[in-house]
């Protein structure tokens, strides 16, 4: 899989968890801690090529074809943390 817009370090990957690790009640997705919160994001990014269903329409919207195709490269979508906030292809 190549993904387009990797960085060495983003910005994220300096703030620190604010979590206290054993008590749920401290502990993200209840509190917010943006460092487990990005890294969450991270984690949903696809590493690896993956199939989708692309069915080919007319000029009137109706499907004529329908198709696999094997994605091969996405493109990273950032946000101000340079936090991974959506990825196309």
């Amino acid at each position: 899989m190549k993904i387009i817009g990797l960085k060495k370090k983003a910005l994220w990957e300096s703030i620190p968890c604010i979590c206290i690790k054993g008590d749920v009640a401290k502990s993200y997705p209840l509190i917010k801690c943006n460092s487990c919160k990005f890294t969450a994001q991270w984690e949903s990014v696809p590493k690896k090529d993956f199939t989708v269903n692309d069915d080919i329409k007319d000029k009137n919207g109706k499907v004529t074809k329908k198709q696999t195709k094997t994605v091969k490269e996405i493109t990273l979508v950032r946000g101000s943390f340079e936090d991974v906030v959506g990825w196309k292809w």
